[in-house]
């Protein structure tokens, strides 16, 4: 698709939003993503009954109950059903009449944000014994060390998340992957590039927005495909196998997102064909490695199984845990009570990031898809009807959570109910994007007990998914280091 053409699907989606907008819909208004208080419209979503057909054409629902039922049933998917068609004419470009979905018209391929819920449950048990909280706090304190550096490193005025969150969590993430030094820099740029990519699979984007997701998302990808190819000094071949390139022909591919880490690679070997066992173990340090030791019951995964775990992490979890660390931090700065006692308790970062996680999560809604006619809620929804599940605003259903307004990091931890993980990404980025959280809360309550915010927190428009922070503005005071 032309920019020209893709500019004026954008912009026509974008407007379809904002007219349900107006006529009161809460999701739709949620789906504007222009400031309205959510915490607001959740309640307002709620006051509509457990689960109610929105204009915006989806079944919303911000019940606790129902979305924990939901996320626990398999006939419910992220991965949207192909309902595409051709659109236009012989040159491939929509006719002015045709206005195509938002996944269709830019989708981002390689972001693997809809895969089948089997998809991530078999990566994440595959993955479990590299990416579980137990395998990952092994690296907590050389984490702690690494923020708390950052943190000393900003002179008295700074930018919390451009000078100190979201580079060391970049680097954070780069590091896990064993991207090497010397790429360490486009990583950084590329990842910056990246930044809200989550938000545009529901939310149409600037033109300028998406061109830069257009070309950044695959020299990303090509940066991760390299860190797998690449051998370690010894020379040997690179070890997971070699996956293909962002842009190898797909074949298979259903989802109507194109191109995904998985699908992309499938072509690289034969279904069923074994790989040299002992391969794995020449990769490069950094997660690959450690992904290689660890075989599937039927050997080592197929090599598009790395790119699509890292791709993960990249793309997802390293936006996640940005976000979940400037909404840790300030939410502590709102009640400066509670940023005293982490400051004199490091232990209380654990808490912290749990209550940050039900107060305001990094993601804030999820959406799935009915493989089948279904009951939920007492309601009947059909096959390929798409199921939103608001569960920011269900972590804080008074129903099941006690002054849940209220962010409490003394809250009991059985009183904060968590979500099912299982069967979306969030299963296999959440233990990182926490544990690095945690360890931003340590170094930086340890550099900057003084740090107070010095103007008004801004966050992204056009972000209904993730709420991501982009203006953090503060102040070390100059408070003696512990």
């Amino acid at each position: 698709m032309s920019d020209s053409a893709l500019g004026r699907v954008l912009l026509t989606l974008r407007g379809v939003q904002w007219i349900l907008g107006t006529k009161g819909d809460p999701y739709a208004l949620l789906l504007r993503a222009a400031g309205d208080d959510r915490a607001e419209l959740g309640r307002r979503v709620r006051e509509r009954g457990p689960l109610y057909w929105s204009s915006a054409e989806a079944w919303v629902t911000a019940d606790h109950e129902v979305v924990a039922a939901a996320l626990a049933d398999r006939r419910l998917t992220p991965r949207p059903p192909d309902t595409s068609a051709p659109l236009g004419g012989p040159d491939g470009e929509p006719a002015p009449w045709d206005v195509p979905a938002l996944r269709e018209a830019l989708p981002l391929a390689g972001l693997p944000s809809a895969l089948d819920r089997e998809e991530y449950e078999r990566l994440r048990g595959w993955a479990a014994p590299v990416l579980s909280e137990p395998a990952l706090r092994r690296r907590h304190a050389a984490a702690v060390r690494a923020y708390r550096n950052g943190a000393a490193s900003v002179g008295e005025r700074f930018d919390l998340m451009d000078d100190l969150i979201r580079p060391a969590t970049v680097d954070a993430g780069r590091v896990l992957l064993g991207v090497p030094a010397h790429r360490a820099a486009r990583f950084t740029e590329l990842s910056g590039q990246l930044t809200g990519a989550l938000d545009a699979t529901l939310c149409p984007p600037r033109l300028d927005t998406a061109r830069r997701y257009r070309a950044a998302l695959p020299e990303l990808l090509a940066l991760l495909v390299e860190t797998l190819e690449t051998p370690d000094a010894s020379g040997a071949d690179g070890a997971p196998g070699t996956p293909n390139p962002p842009g190898t022909p797909v074949t298979s591919n259903t989802s109507g997102v194109s191109g995904s880490p998985r699908t992309a690679s499938r072509t690289s070997r034969p279904h069923g064909a074994r790989r040299d066992a002992g391969a794995g173990r020449r990769a490069r340090s950094g997660l690959p490695r450690r992904l290689s030791a660890t075989p599937t019951p039927d050997g080592m995964p197929p090599p598009e199984d790395f790119l699509t775990v890292c791709a993960l992490l990249a793309l997802v979890g390293v936006d996640v845990a940005t976000t979940l660390t400037g909404n840790a931090v300030a939410l502590l700065l709102d009640h400066p009570d509670q940023w005293r006692a982490l400051c004199e308790d490091p232990g209380l970062a654990p808490a912290a990031v749990a209550e940050t996680l039900r107060h305001t999560p990094p993601i804030r809604l999820h959406r799935l898809y009915a493989r089948e006619e279904l009951e939920l809620a007492g309601t009947q929804v059909a096959a390929g009807e798409e199921v939103v599940l608001l569960t920011e605003a269900a972590r804080r259903d008074p129903r099941h959570h006690r002054d849940p307004d209220l962010f409490n990091i003394h809250r009991p931890a059985h009183e904060r109910h968590p979500l099912p993980e299982e069967g979306h990404a969030d299963g296999l980025v959440g233990p990182a994007a926490r544990l690095a959280a945690e360890a931003a809360l340590g170094g930086i309550t340890a550099e900057l007990p003084g740090l107070t915010r010095t103007d008004e927190v801004l966050r992204r428009l056009r972000s209904p998914i993730t709420g991501g922070v982009i203006r953090f503005p503060a102040a070390r005071q100059g408070n003696v280091r512990r």
